[in-house]
Parts: structure tokens; sequence; C-alpha cells
């Protein structure tokens, strides 16, 4: 199996194969894995605002006459309206790419190759970090990951799907037994 090849690499800063085996070890856990549709980015029709629309306390900010607002509309407006309903915010998309990582698509395997020599705190995959995955992945897997670990997330993915997603799929099971016990269970190969 590609994942137990990979942890029979050589690990440093730089090429963290173990760390790879584990995402790969994710994604062959992973069941349903879906696209967001690819929507047009749409200009809305423009709207005529007077002065007196907007009340005397705007009318001085706006000036005198007429004038047209229209709004644009991102490719991810619609997914991003479906995920955050409950929220008043004028641009949910901007909080979109953040709240998917981890929780709907999984990091991207260049997280674990790189050019930096440094190790950093954001470059260590020990026994703390796959701790703190694993609990994110158990007990809070709606939220998203945090930006300060190894893990890099692809600004705009092509496809979705994670273990935490096939578990709220499959009527809010817990996540499956034996991807966890080998996380949890498999021996360190690379103490950094």
């Amino acid at each position: 199996m590609l994942r137990d090849e990979l942890r029979t690499l050589s690990c440093t800063y730089k090429c963290r194969h173990d760390a790879a085996a584990d995402l790969i070890h994710m994604y062959a856990y992973t069941k349903c894995f879906f696209r967001a549709r690819d929507y047009k980015t749409v200009k809305s029709p423009p709207v005529h605002i007077s002065p007196l629309d907007l009340g005397p306390k705007y009318a001085d900010k706006l000036g005198p006459g007429f004038h047209e607002y229209s709004k644009t509309y991102p490719e991810n407006y619609c997914l991003a309206q479906l995920i955050y309903w409950y929220s008043q915010n004028a641009e949910p998309e901007s909080r979109l790419t953040r709240a998917r990582k981890g929780c709907m698509s999984l990091p991207d395997v260049s997280s674990f190759y790189v050019k930096s020599v440094k190790p950093t705190q954001e470059r260590v995959y020990g026994t703390r970090t796959v701790r703190f995955m694993l609990s994110r992945m158990e007990k809070q897997a709606q939220r998203p990951w945090p930006k300060d670990r190894i893990w890099v997330f692809k600004s705009d993915p092509r496809f979705f799907g994670t273990p935490m997603m096939d578990a709220v799929l499959n009527n809010n099971s817990p996540l499956d037994k034996e991807m966890v016990h080998w996380l949890k269970t498999r021996s360190n190969v690379f103490l950094g």
C-alpha cells in the first residue's frame, strides 16, 4: 500500500513522508467526494438611488442626483449562502475559504514537501499535532483546521470530501473506527 511505503522513507523537515502517508490514509477512507458547481460571476442589474432614499442622515454623503449601483456576485456566492445562511454577513464567500479547511476539504499533499529548511512551529508534525488533528476530527468536525500548522490548503479546490463529511452524510455517525485507530496507533517515524 502506498501509505505504508511512504512511511518507510526517511523524513526531514523538508519532506514529511510520514505526514503525507497519514493524509493518503484519510483520502483512502473518504467515501464521498463532490464538486461545487461552476457558477459564473454575475453582476446585478443597476439600482438607481437618490439621496432621498437614504434619509437626511446620509443624503449629504451621497451628494445630489441619482446614483447607479450594482453588485458583483462571485463564483462561490451560492455555496457560501448555503453554508452561511444563518449569518447576515454581506460577503459570506470571504469566510468560505477558511471555513472549509479540514472539515470540507483535506490538505494538499504539497503541505509536507517544502523548500524551507527551518524547523518552524508550522513545520512540526509530531504527536501533539496528530492528537490535535484527531481531536478536531472526532469532537469538532465542523470547525476549520487552524492555519498555524503544517497543513496547506488549495485556495480554490476542485473537489471536496473528508471522512468528517462522510460521517455527517451517514446520519451523523462516528468517524470510521479503522481509520481513526490506525492514526492513533501507528508508530512515529520522525520526531519533529
